[in-house]
């Protein structure tokens, strides 16, 4: 056995439910991605890239950070565990995130720096990563930013997608290797591929994010204050959506902090918006 190279994977989780959801709802996969199927394709990358054996390509360990409620979905956090991802929760304030980069950032750094690990990928798009992109490859660490490609396997004669999940482009320039998504992918596609596939179907109902549901999400409501025509929602997964009373019930001008919600919407927030919106909003 040679020189193992120890590959770290880090979730920024708000930006990686988006992905998800793109590749459910949106992509011509429609399934979503199975964590321990992807850590394989990134394996399988970085034993492409470098020339290592694939069994000396270990991802030596992956964490999932996120502002969540304090009851979230035990179905994914059984996904998480099964695939060796440590979570690492943050409380919302007022249905928002607050704190959560800066705690990912000095989670990727502290690991990176003492494990110490060879690879680290970075699975989010966000521009405030590019300072520690930046400092890691600086220390000879290589920094994997993976990116979506907006196109279409070839022949396929499905039109292009309305929406994908966008990767700022100063993060871009600051990493050692950004290859897309699909590019990853694609040798599993292959029977002779040896190792776990990278996606999983998936039976639960999702909204489309081109604004046609199929199905209705199901969250709690984790900020409204009375009086207010506005709230939050955290949904099932983590992620925070944006309420207005505009999308209650007739007769309802408010809901309560805590109470359980179903409702329709897009993953993607309009342009200008920070959180995607709820739709149909109807108390369970």
């Amino acid at each position: 056995m040679g020189e193992i190279v120890r590959i770290g994977v880090f979730y920024d989780g708000t930006w990686f439910a988006y992905l998800s959801d793109f590749y459910a709802t949106a992509h011509p996969r429609a399934a979503r991605i199975a964590l321990d199927g992807f850590h394989d394709a990134l394996r399988w990358h970085v034993h492409t890239e470098t020339g290592h054996a694939l069994d000396d390509c270990v991802v030596h360990e992956a964490h999932y950070v996120r502002g969540r409620i304090e009851t979230p979905a035990a179905s994914f956090d059984a996904v998480l565990a099964a695939a060796g991802v440590t979570r690492h929760d943050l409380p919302l304030h007022g249905g928002k995130e607050k704190g959560v980069d800066v705690h990912f950032a000095l989670e990727v750094w502290e690991r990176a720096t003492t494990a110490p690990l060879q690879w680290v990928v970075l699975v989010t798009g966000d521009a405030d990563f590019t300072p520690l992109a930046a400092r890691l490859t600086g220390r000879g660490v290589r920094v994997l930013v993976p990116v979506v490609d907006a196109g279409l396997p070839a022949g396929s004669d499905a039109p292009p997608p309305a929406w994908t999940p966008r990767t700022a482009a100063p993060l871009r320039a600051a990493a050692t290797v950004t290859p897309a998504f699909d590019t990853l992918f694609a040798p599993a596609d292959r029977e002779d591929y040896p190792l776990r596939r990278p996606f999983v179907r998936s039976n639960g109902a999702v909204a489309s994010p081109v604004g046609s549901p199929r199905g209705r999400r199901r969250g709690t409501v984790t900020g409204w204050r009375a009086g207010q025509p506005h709230g939050f929602i955290t949904d099932s997964r983590g992620g925070s959506w944006f309420a207005s009373r505009d999308e209650l019930p007739e007769g309802r001008a408010m809901l309560p902090t805590g109470t359980p919600v179903s409702f329709t919407g897009s993953p993607a927030p309009s342009p200008g918006r920070k959180y995607p919106r709820a739709f149909s909003i109807r108390p369970e």
